[in-house]
Parts: structure tokens; C-alpha cells; sequence
């Protein structure tokens, strides 16, 4: 186990049992229900039932471990929302087989999941017009100043306008 926990959380205290959720169990509950996002997954990993899991969640001491649950299947979800950004990106690929031999592959770019991106990640501009009448204004970060290259990066090439030095003009 990692020195400092991806998700830092209180465990609950509870009574000492051989068999229960010790506050090493509940870390490593967390990290592998942030790594896996499957709560039957991440109790295997620790040994534990899922409907202990769940108790425990509902226990008014758990309060802080409902709240590592919800930060792990958050985290889970950046990761998922990562892997679909780079298949639509980068296309799956697709065995070709040639009298029961694989001969080659293909590119498969979906691009259902492409446009679904693009519509929620930028509703301003690809969603629908109501989408697009009720998206907020981009508010531009001052310290962050490699996010507003890139931003301004990637307005030109939507304008077709060119860019030197990662500034539009």
C-alpha cells in the first residue's frame, strides 16, 4: 500500500473484530474501488463481502468512508472519461481474418462516442441549440497558464487562424 492514500479519508473506528473492516481494509477498500470502480471487486481485493461494504457505508460512523466511496467512483470516472477520449481519439483495433487466420487489423473510430464527447465537452459548439443558448462562457484561469496555450492553441485551429508560440493571432 502506497504511503499516502490516493483518496486521504478518516476510517471509521469501529469494535476490533479478526474478521472486520480494519482502518487498513477501509484504505484499501478505497484505492481499489478507485482503481477497479467495482465495489464486488474492490471488496474481493480486501477480503470482505460487499453487503459488509455497503453496512458500513450506511453506518452513521462511516460518514467519512461514504465520502472516500464517492471520491473513489469519482476519480473512476475521470479514468473511464480518459479511455473514452483515447479510443475515440485513437480508434480500437479490429482483427481481419482471411480463411481462419488473422491477416491484419483496422482502425475502428466511433464516432457516436466521438460526437457524444464533443456535444458534453463542448456544448458552446457542438451541442444542441438549446445546448448552446444556455452553455457558460469558458472562464479563463490566471495560474494556469499552459491550459490557456492550449485553449487558444485550439480556438485557432477551430478558426483556421494561425498559431506561433501556442498564441492565436
Amino acid at each position: 500500500m502506497p504511503d499516502t492514500p490516493l483518496i486521504a479519508f478518516q476510517p471509521a473506528e469501529l469494535r476490533a473484530r479478526h474478521d472486520g473492516w480494519t482502518a487498513e481494509k477501509q484504505i484499501a477498500f478505497i484505492e481499489a474501488l478507485a482503481e477497479t470502480a467495482c465495489v464486488e471487486q474492490a471488496c474481493r481485493r480486501v477480503g470482505m463481502s460487499d453487503s459488509a461494504a455497503y453496512k458500513l457505508r450506511r453506518r452513521p460512523c462511516g460518514a467519512a468512508f461514504r465520502y472516500a466511496w464517492d471520491a473513489a467512483l469519482d476519480y473512476a470516472l475521470h479514468r473511464l472519461e480518459a479511455a473514452a477520449m483515447s479510443r475515440a481519439l485513437h480508434g480500437v483495433a479490429r482483427p481481419l481474418f482471411h480463411k481462419g487466420e488473422q491477416v491484419g487489423e483496422w482502425r475502428h473510430y466511433d464516432e457516436r462516442l466521438t460526437m457524444f464527447l464533443l456535444k458534453s465537452r463542448r456544448p458552446a459548439r457542438f451541442g444542441k441549440w438549446i445546448d448552446r443558448m444556455l452553455a457558460p462562457e469558458p472562464e479563463a484561469v490566471e495560474d494556469d497558464e499552459e491550459g490557456l496555450r492550449l485553449g487558444g492553441a485550439l480556438d485557432a485551429i477551430d478558426c483556421g487562424g494561425p498559431v506561433e508560440d501556442g498564441n492565436p493571432e
